[in-house]
């Protein structure tokens, strides 16, 4: 049977990624340590009700039953058991938290994503300043420069901008999630079917744009501009503008964008949201938001937070450039080691091989996706 938690690819590229991600987590190490960030960290196995209520996206956890008969799973994400450990302490608030560690997510077959990821990322424990996000965004600017020597592209979204929308068209919840599930979904036919029963609403035409509510912001604002919102919409709105207009000040070469068509990054998200992603590629690399209900579900007394991933994985695969060389595997009789070594040295993709027999070293070289250079015949490669 396959082991599926580790990406596909040769020894030598799983050597140069692996320390690729050790130095992509020094580095943010450093920087939170700089920025007075605690480290914690949590247990590998949780027990599964800790995330029982949530969708945490398209993937599978991997579940075992422990000697209590009782589902324990791989940690699927970190700010969950984070919330859990705070909630179970008397550590004072507020706090800044920062973790590094592996997750573990069973996802499609075939989706191209890896079932154990590192991530590390910051909680931001019972701050309801804006400073808290304000902070998040910063971080995000300087380690992107930092690790990619470029900034990356910031999208901003509002968590709850969809169910608080849609609950002033309907109380009937299930059909709030089928417009809101065919709208994340792009499936504009049935999105566009679900909206017609409200053609006769004012809300209708706002509706009808909701799809192509991303991108620049100006031109976002300039659309809503035309619709008599809500006041908690209004409210809403403004604090994004807030934050874009800092942004703008404070990083005016930051590329920002706005996106209220889309899924927030967790369930559990309550307010702004961010995503930051490298114009070359087409995930995220940085992923947060505000989340000031979460630890409710722990204890009595809620906290405002604010939290944020960082995707050490995909930052290490922009880093460690795909090796397109073709390596050569140098086989050679015990006798010619000497000239085995002198056409190493010529080589800068040699390698040796160490099997006895040249059937042994062909199967050796096409392991390695390597050329076979047979010391032994007539020194060719193969």
């Amino acid at each position: 049977m396959k082991n599926n938690l580790l990406p596909l690819g040769t020894r030598d590229e799983f050597g140069r990624r692996a320390v690729a991600k050790q130095k992509i987590i020094s580095v943010i190490q450093r920087h939170l340590n700089q920025r007075g960030f605690s480290v914690i960290s949590t247990p590998l196995l949780e027990k599964q009700e800790v995330f029982d209520q949530y969708q945490l996206g398209n993937y599978q956890m991997y579940r075992f039953l422990d000697s209590e008969g009782d589902t324990i799973v791989l940690r699927p994400d970190m700010t969950l058991p984070i919330a859990r450990f705070l909630s179970s302490t008397n550590i004072p608030l507020p706090q800044k938290f920062f973790y590094v560690g592996d997750i573990f997510r069973i996802s499609r077959r075939l989706s191209g994503s890896y079932n154990q990821l590192t991530q590390a990322g910051i909680e931001l424990i019972g701050y309801d300043s804006m400073k808290a996000e304000l902070e998040c965004l910063t971080i995000i600017s300087q380690l992107s420069q930092e690790l990619l020597k470029k900034s990356i592209e910031i999208e901003l979204g509002i968590a709850d901008f969809a169910p608080t929308l849609l609950k002033f068209l309907t109380t009937d919840k299930r059909l709030q999630d089928q417009i809101a599930q065919a709208l994340y979904d792009k499936n504009i036919p049935e999105y566009s079917k679900l909206i017609q029963q409200y053609s006769d609403l004012p809300q209708y035409q706002l509706l009808k744009k909701w799809p192509r509510l991303f991108g620049d912001p100006t031109t976002v604002f300039a659309e809503l501009n035309k619709f008599d919102l809500s006041f908690e919409l209004e409210s809403k709105i403004a604090d994004l503008k807030k934050i874009i207009t800092w942004i703008k000040k404070i990083m005016p070469e930051q590329n920002v964008s706005v996106d209220l068509s889309s899924r927030a990054p967790q369930s559990y998200y309550t307010g702004l949201t961010f995503r930051g992603f490298y114009q070359d590629g087409n995930d995220y690399l940085f992923s947060g938001g505000r989340y000031d209900k979460l630890l409710a579900n722990f204890q009595d007394q809620t906290e405002p937070a604010v939290g944020m991933g960082i995707d050490v994985d995909m930052i290490a695969d922009l880093i460690v450039p795909v090796d397109k060389s073709k390596k050569v595997m140098i086989y050679f009789d015990k006798d010619q080691w000497q000239e085995a070594e002198a056409k190493l040295k010529e080589l800068p993709d040699g390698m040796l091989s160490l099997s006895e027999t040249k059937a042994d070293a062909q199967i050796e070289a096409k392991n390695s996706n390597a050329t076979l250079l047979d010391l032994t015949g007539d020194d060719k490669l193969e």
